[in-house]
């Protein structure tokens, strides 16, 4: 049986949170994130805060620079935990194999509906918009790496129509590899800014330029990599949706508003840090 997989990503998730919490935010350029005035990062911020040069993982303070009346909004780490909770909570409604990868996306496998999959998209993204207030794009297609690039795709291509992209691309079995072609290279897992610039070395800048070289030439240059990108440019995924898999890593983090040197108050915070990764361990 062909397989249908279809891939839900949330609008800028922690910003449509902070919305239904206080609708005046509503169409402004804010941030979700730490200080300004410390090292605080911005978490996630507005479609109209993108417009201005501010994104993800932007010092704040650089972001406020950028854009002199940014609204800065703290965490509400609570709220994204419940709301993200109900999406998934509607995604295992609708199949019992559901992937969660993060707070706010995951993959479902539909294959064994007997409904359109354009039609399910339109359904659970209904369910998702009306009943839970959030925006939200998704991406169908045959595998799980050909879905998330599908629903990227389609947000980059509403998201210039201003506000919430609240896409749904649909990519037909067969046509993965043309989908694919022309797209940046960088769209792929597994190409980061690194190999992105390796890959520009070699006249490779799309996906299709990418699919002109051979397995073996690939393999030569990027050893059991090349094999991966061999496969990935031409849209070929077999990995099954998964509904638990281990852990790779557990962490906690903790930024100073200022340099710490004296070792009493390090030691103070590491061994506080250490006892929530245990906790979250246990």
């Amino acid at each position: 049986m062909l397989r249908r997989i279809l891939h839900l990503d949330l609008d800028a998730f922690f910003c449509a949170v902070e919305e239904l919490s206080d609708p005046s935010l509503k169409g402004k350029a804010f941030a979700v994130g730490g200080s300004p005035d410390g090292r605080g990062v911005v978490a996630s911020c507005s479609y109209p805060a993108r417009a201005l040069g501010v994104h993800s993982a932007m010092p704040m303070s650089q972001a406020v620079r950028i854009c002199p009346g940014l609204i800065v909004v703290n965490h509400g780490h609570g709220r994204y935990g419940e709301m993200s909770a109900k999406v998934m909570n509607r995604l295992r409604e609708v199949s019992g194999l559901v992937e969660q990868i993060s707070i706010d996306e995951a993959f479902v496998d539909i294959s064994d509906m007997s409904e359109d999959s354009l039609e399910i998209a339109r359904k659970l993204q209904a369910r998702v918009n009306n009943e839970l207030k959030l925006p939200c794009s998704i991406g169908v297609a045959s595998n799980k790496l050909v879905a998330k690039i599908a629903t990227g795709t389609g947000k980059f291509r509403e998201q210039a129509r201003g506000g919430y992209p609240n896409a749904i691309t649909i990519v037909p079995f067969g046509e993965e590899e043309s989908f694919l072609a022309p797209l940046p290279v960088n769209s792929l897992w597994g190409v980061g800014p690194k190999t992105e610039a390796r890959l520009k070395t070699y006249g490779i800048s799309t996906i299709s330029d990418l699919a002109k070289f051979s397995e073996k030439r690939l393999e030569e240059l990027f050893g059991e990599h090349g094999r991966d990108l061999y496969q990935r440019c031409r849209g070929i995924d077999h990995r099954p949706v998964s509904e638990g898999h281990a852990a790779k890593s557990v962490s906690q983090e903790r930024t100073f508003r200022e340099d710490v040197s004296e070792p009493v108050e390090l030691e103070r915070v590491l061994r506080k840090l250490s006892f929530e990764v245990g906790r979250n361990l246990r």
